[in-house]
């Protein structure tokens, strides 16, 4: 997914550890839980991001990384701390649960700490755009969240539930698969790029869908992992980050295939 230069990664320790303390801070009580919330969601993949050189996509990936590591953190103290006695299987299922809910936000976080260490720098690098990569995941990210929201704007204008309900499941599968080939194609016509730019897109696509719910669950006491809907939200996001960077290679195979060129690969 991403290439071994270890400059990319070089923000992924300082964000994790911010964010594994703010989760410890969450689980001691020390800070209200709106606050921990939303900071746990995307403080780490920012200071990632503030940490990383590049552009913002390199901040995006970096601020992924971090969100991977702060959720086998929590995965790791939550099945220690509850103490069941199939600590393996507890903790894969908290592995599963925080990765999916930290992924999104993180990467959206390492961007925009990337941005604003761009911003501080005066470099201008957040903005570099070879072959418009970043304008293709720009792109590619309003694609997944309109599409996704298309059938809840059809039911409010028409009233078929059922129309909009089966709409809903088409658009499920062609969403993050369309606005990753977007992303990809954008991106350059080699596979690599369209991988990474179809994986941060369909992860941009799905953190402002999945938001509110997520944080509607976690303000009440029964908490993300005892709702229905919760773990929805979760297979949503794994679902289409895998269909999302599936449409990025795509896009980039695409873009090869037509013979524009392999070296123009997207940087942002």
């Amino acid at each position: 997914m991403v290439s071994f230069d270890a400059r990319r990664f070089s923000g992924v320790i300082p964000g994790a550890v911010a964010g594994g303390g703010l989760f410890l801070l969450g689980r001691s009580g020390l800070l209200p839980d709106p606050v921990v919330t939303v900071a746990f969601l995307f403080c780490g993949g920012f200071i990632a991001g503030l940490f990383t050189p590049g552009t913002a996509k390199d901040g995006a990936v970096a601020g992924a990384v971090c969100g991977v590591i702060v959720a086998l953190i929590a995965a790791a103290f939550t099945s220690l701390a509850e103490g069941d006695p199939s600590v393996l299987s507890t903790f894969a299922f908290y592995a599963l649960f925080f990765t999916g809910l930290l992924l999104p936000y993180n990467a959206i976080g390492g961007a925009a700490g990337r941005a604003v260490r761009s911003a501080l720098q005066r470099d201008g690098a957040a903005g570099t755009d070879e072959g418009g990569g970043r304008r293709g995941i720009a792109v590619g990210t309003a694609a997944i969240v309109g599409l996704a929201l298309a059938p809840g704007l059809l039911t409010v204008v028409t009233g078929l539930a059922f129309v909009s309900g089966l709409l809903s499941l088409l658009l499920v599968v062609a969403a993050p698969f369309v606005g990753g080939f977007i992303a990809g194609y954008a991106s350059g016509g080699r596979p690599k790029d369209g991988l990474e730019a179809g994986f941060v897109t369909a992860l941009f696509g799905i953190g402002p869908l999945a938001f509110i719910p997520l944080l509607w669950t976690a303000l009440h006491d029964f908490g993300f992992a005892g709702v229905f809907e919760g773990m929805v939200v979760i297979a949503l996001v794994y679902f289409f980050t895998l269909l999302g960077t599936a449409g990025g290679v795509a896009g980039a195979v695409a873009r090869g295939s037509f013979g524009e060129g392999t070296g123009d690969g997207g940087a942002g």
